[in-house]
């Protein structure tokens, strides 16, 4: 047997699971469709996995024994059954906004000793911090706080992933430059954030976590965008465009150019 054939144990758990749950399914289909009677049920099965137990990178690899291997652990897995109430229950921990992930900040060996002590999300982070729970983490997780504090400081930035015209409201003319939209991830905080277009401000329309919607002026249609939720707490982009300014303006009524 090869390195190459060992594999995470939560991938062998779950490669189970998923063909008992086409079992299940199959049972379903025969009851629904065929009208046919379901006269056994399968509440427990109890397995035992003989293999060899590595280590890489924090993560438990496990590598099925061959038939002569005496020296390979054993595993006894018992599967259960469970009902919906218990899935809804247990799964509402892990529900959670894909942009309030833990990514950028920390190493994949740092993010699963966070996820050891059952902290997944960015705001996770922020509200344990809050708390004062900072030296506790450090304990649970050996994390330095500082490492911790910086990584909770990147989360709170301002990042902007993508600028480009906004549709005007209903009943105003379709003037391009009147409206950009931004969509990032951490763009508002406490209130409406503080934008500036090369360093002039501009008109905040609408604001929320993930996108805003500003006014720029006709000479702010290019240069460093930067948006300020706090002090010390900013993100930048530069952007240009001028060009979809020049053709809208081309493309619209006499009346609606300006």
């Amino acid at each position: 047997m090869t390195p190459e054939a060992s594999l995470p144990l939560e991938h062998f758990i779950q490669a189970v699971q998923r063909q008992l749950d086409n079992a299940q399914t199959a049972m379903a289909v025969k009851a629904r469709s065929f009208n046919l009677p379901l006269t056994f049920a399968i509440k427990d099965i109890t397995m035992d996995l003989r293999a060899h137990v590595e280590f890489a990178r924090s993560e438990i690899r496990i590598r099925p024994a061959g038939p002569s291997d005496k020296d390979a652990s054993v595993f006894h897995l018992v599967f259960t059954a469970i009902t919906r109430p218990m899935i809804e229950e247990n799964a509402i921990a892990f529900e959670s906004d894909p942009q309030d992930e833990i990514r950028d900040e920390l190493t994949d060996d740092e993010r699963k000793k966070l996820e050891w002590s059952g902290v997944r999300t960015r705001s996770q982070l922020r509200e344990l911090a809050e708390r004062g729970g900072e030296r506790q983490l450090e304990r649970i997780t050996g994390l330095p706080v500082d490492r911790l504090r910086k990584a909770l400081e990147h989360s709170a930035t301002p990042m902007i992933h993508d600028v480009s015209p906004a549709e005007p409201p209903s009943g105003e003319p379709a003037d391009l430059p009147a409206r950009l939209r931004l969509r990032g991830r951490n763009l508002m905080r406490n209130g409406p954030p503080h934008v500036t277009i090369g360093g002039e401000p501009v008109s905040v329309l609408s604001a929320d976590a993930q996108e805003l919607v500003i006014a720029p002026q006709a000479h702010q249609l290019a240069g460093e965008l930067r948006v300020s939720t706090s002090p010390d707490l900013s993100g930048s982009t530069t952007f240009d465009l001028r060009p979809l300014w020049t053709a809208a303006r081309a493309a619209a009524p006499p009346e609606e150019r300006r």
